[in-house]
């Protein structure tokens, strides 16, 4: 009785830039997962001059079946990850299952991208004080603020911000990497500043009002991204002469 579908799996392995080819007969191929969320691989079936560009979770049914498939690396870090080739119908309906094509939030962390940001502003006498999580000029990634948290022993209204100039002083320490022990420097500044004044009021994009102690966290549905050049600033504004103690999860991403 002849085999009227197949279907398999194979692993990726690939530098940046460079390819691998994958010698198996199909009409089907899916891009199942990687490593990297932001990956990018072409196809080239047959070893035509067209190619078919597919990121995680994206496939291509073909009208013939294909002899032979070469896989490029498009994306801007090396490849590790699965491809599907086969015939007949595969398809996929889960809705919760595996992270790595759904949340892929450990493969972020294990590819040294996610950070975890923990800053403290002390302000002088009658004066606001200001944290920020600047994106600086020629960093080269977006910065995505996942979560934040601001909080203060004073009552009074946590405000977040974004503004284009950095504060006046850099902590001596950036973001850590939540890959520990692994993984890399952050980009992205740490820095803070007192002032009589407020920093930062062009773009108003969350604020909460806390008891003396308490804490407003903010888990936007959307996260916030800002360019280089940019910063979100974090800051009291009803109080002064307190500090602010504020937290976020971000990851940088390559532009």
């Amino acid at each position: 009785m002849p085999i009227i579908a197949a279907v398999q799996g194979y692993d990726l392995n690939i530098g940046v830039g460079q390819a691998q080819a994958i010698d198996v007969a199909g009409d089907r191929v899916q891009f199942i997962s990687a490593s990297d969320p932001f990956a990018v691989i072409e196809l080239r079936p047959n070893f035509s001059q067209g190619n078919i560009v597919l990121r995680p979770g994206q496939g291509y049914r073909f009208s013939e079946q294909v002899q032979r498939w070469v896989v490029y690396n498009r994306g801007a870090v090396p490849l590790t990850g699965s491809l599907m080739i086969g015939t007949g119908d595969f398809f996929d309906q889960r809705i919760s299952g595996d992270v790595n094509v759904l949340d892929n939030s450990k493969a972020r962390t294990m590819a040294g991208d996610v950070f975890a940001s923990y800053m403290f502003g002390q302000a002088n006498p009658a004066e606001y004080p200001h944290v920020q999580l600047w994106n600086p000029v020629g960093s080269g990634v977006r910065a995505v603020v996942r979560r934040l948290s601001g909080s203060c022993q004073s009552a009074g209204l946590v405000v977040v911000n974004a503004n284009v100039t950095p504060l006046a002083t850099q902590f001596p320490a950036r973001a850590s990497s939540r890959y520990i022990g692994v993984g890399r420097v952050s980009k992205l500044e740490q820095r803070y500043q007192s002032s009589a004044s407020f920093i930062g009021t062009s773009a108003n994009l969350f604020a909460q009002s806390i008891p003396a102690g308490g804490v407003a966290q903010e888990a936007p549905t959307s996260p916030f991204v800002f360019e280089p050049g940019t910063g979100l600033i974090v800051r009291m504004e009803n109080v002064t002469g307190v500090p602010i103690l504020v937290n976020m999860d971000v990851e940088e991403v390559p532009i």
